[in-house]
């Protein structure tokens, strides 16, 4: 029996236990966080997923070596026209090894995210960097707010520690997690920051507010009840959609208790996110959550945070979610659909349409896959060396070759062949990237820890200018808010974005007078999909629910950016509805 890690983009960063003769695959019972389950996606999905076995060139199979040839000389006519787009396929350390050949060939990348940028600038605004809140502190709040994140989905090893916990939940959908809450609040989409700045100034009001920590681990406090007060308590009310009693309601069941708050991409989706986050960790700091027990924000920690990454990166990107494909004359695509995933569909079609040569790699056909020249199928984890970090908690785990591969290239491989076919220099032995980042972990026993891990996070100050929290000191949107009802893109229980199980649907209230089965029309801005209906009262009416991965929904969503952290907006457009006849 072998241990490695899962290499799918989930919090959790499962430990695995696998039988090289059968393949067959269990939890590591002694994992200080999963503790021995896995989810169903390793159970299930990543087995049943048919995967590319053979090599193409405009339709055609081929031999590898004809396909990598083929490769290096779409990027040798390119020139500097080079992009490098790479996904979260597989999150595997290792994956970022193909970035070390372009910063050698002065090709460009991407930078920012399709999932939490904007977040991860908001947090990094407050504490200066974000770090994973340990799942043992967690265990010891007394409360926990779960804000904007499924966890029940995304997250499911989490669920052990909500037990015996006062739980509330924010969220615009009634998620099996909202059932289970002593309090849901069921707000509008896109009101978060204004429920986390109307909860900050209630706590300076009811003097629920920690004077000595906003005095000993604050910048600016007082500036920041200001600012707080700014807002029009009425009118912040009527756009989270929520009454004075159930803000009070919230406030009470948070009332003397130590406080976690779990807080997904879900509050971050649109062009404010960063502030949604400050204004988040902001109520939290308000309160004296930072560097003591039981209490914290967990959003996506940085997962490199702490560490010295010996693989060079490329200076040169474009903002991922925007990326202007048709200025590059080779793309390589590693470990992503971008011909699905990315928000604003038809201009990144329009844009893909001018890209002479669309290599793509990774491990199962899609629609990138589809439209590329050339495809090279890469080998999944059980088939190379790798090391898994995780964004959900501080453990890191290698990830050894287990069995051979029949088929596929690694990434390192890759790499490897296209420092030597370009005669480049500094290339080094896989393992020794693996153990260079090992050997900046912490040993706890048998298990690594990241470097950067802290019992309490923040207890000895912030990594900011000032050492101390950094407030928000001002509130910039400029969205104006049109008719129709807003679009909500949740993973799904059955998929990862585009991979394995997708969904078919779209969920709508029935008080939109839609029957289950019937086709409708979803028309926003920017375009428009037909799909089948599913009802259901657990969706506010306002909203119109298509998970993340749905063939045909990023033809609704919006090609623009983030005001920071360069982050996709999938949330921040309205669509309206249409019986098709």
């Amino acid at each position: 029996m072998k241990t490695t890690a899962c290499p799918l983009d989930c919090y959790d960063a499962c430990a695995v236990v696998v039988d090289p003769e059968s393949l067959k695959m269990a939890g590591v019972p002694n994992h200080p966080f999963t503790q021995g389950t896995l989810c169903p996606h390793l159970n299930r999905h990543i087995r049943e997923a048919e995967r590319i076995r053979s090599p193409r060139i405009d339709g055609r199979e081929v031999t590898m070596e004809e396909a990598l040839e083929a490769v290096a000389e779409a990027i040798e006519a390119a020139g500097e026209d080079f992009l490098l787009y790479r996904g979260s396929g597989n999150v595997g350390y290792m994956q970022r090894i193909t970035e070390a050949f372009v910063a050698a060939r002065g090709g460009w990348t991407t930078d920012g995210s399709l999932c939490d940028g904007a977040g991860q600038a908001g947090v990094e605004e407050g504490r200066g960097i974000s770090l994973a809140l340990p799942p043992e502190s967690i265990a010891e709040a007394d409360a926990v707010i779960v804000w904007g994140r499924n966890v029940s989905v995304t997250n499911s090893h989490m669920m052990k520690l909500l037990e015996g916990k006062t739980l509330i939940v924010v969220d615009p959908v009634r998620t099996k997690i909202a059932k289970m809450a002593d309090l849901h609040m069921q707000i509008r989409p896109r009101s978060d920051f204004q429920l986390a700045v109307l909860l900050a100034r209630f706590m300076y009001m009811e003097e629920m507010a920690d004077e000595t920590f906003l005095e000993e681990k604050c910048e600016d406090a007082e500036d920041y009840y200001h600012f707080l007060r700014s807002f029009r308590v009425v009118e912040a009310l009527e756009t989270c959609d929520i009454t004075l009693d159930d803000l009070g309601d919230m406030l009470y069941q948070m009332l003397h208790k130590k406080c976690v708050f779990l807080v997904g991409t879900g509050v971050q989706k649109n062009s404010i996110g960063d502030q949604v986050l400050h204004a988040i960790d902001g109520l939290a700091a308000v309160m004296g959550f930072f560097g003591k027990p039981g209490c914290g924000v967990s959003f996506l920690a940085d997962s490199m945070a702490g560490f010295e990454d010996p693989i060079p990166m490329s200076p040169k990107r474009v903002a991922k979610p925007v990326a202007p494909f048709g200025r590059f004359k080779t793309v390589l695509v590693q470990g992503a659909n971008p011909l699905a995933q990315m928000p604003g569909l038809a201009k990144v079609e329009e844009e893909m349409e001018k890209v002479e040569n669309l290599i793509y790699f990774g491990l199962y056909e899609n629609e990138t896959s589809r439209k590329a020249r050339i495809v090279l199928p890469a080998k999944d984890f059980l088939e190379k060396e790798d090391l898994r970090l995780s964004y959900g908690h501080p453990w890191v785990q290698p990830m050894p070759k287990i069995k051979e591969a029949e088929f596929g290239i690694g990434e390192y491989e890759l790499t490897k062949f296209l420092f030597e076919r370009f005669g480049y220099d500094g290339l080094k032995e896989e393992r020794a990237y693996i153990d260079a980042m090992l050997d900046q972990c912490k040993k706890d026993g048998e298990w690594y820890r990241s470097p950067a891990y802290e019992k309490h996070p923040y207890e000895e100050g912030f990594e900011t200018d000032s050492g101390n929290f950094e407030f928000l000191e001002e509130f910039e949107d400029d969205y104006e808010e049109e008719e129709g009802l807003w679009l909500v893109t949740p993973k799904s229980p059955r998929s990862l974005n585009s991979q394995f199980v997708r969904e078919s649907h779209v969920r709508l209230h029935p008080r939109h007078g839609f029957s289950d089965g019937e086709r409708v029309r979803i028309v926003s801005e920017h375009g428009e999909v037909e799909l089948p209906v599913e009802t259901t009262e657990d969706l506010r009416e306002d909203c119109v629910l298509v998970y993340a991965g749905t063939p045909g929904v990023n033809y609704l969503t919006p090609p623009m950016k983030s005001l920071f952290g360069k982050s996709a907006c999938y949330q921040e457009v309205k669509v309206t509805l249409e019986k098709i006849s």
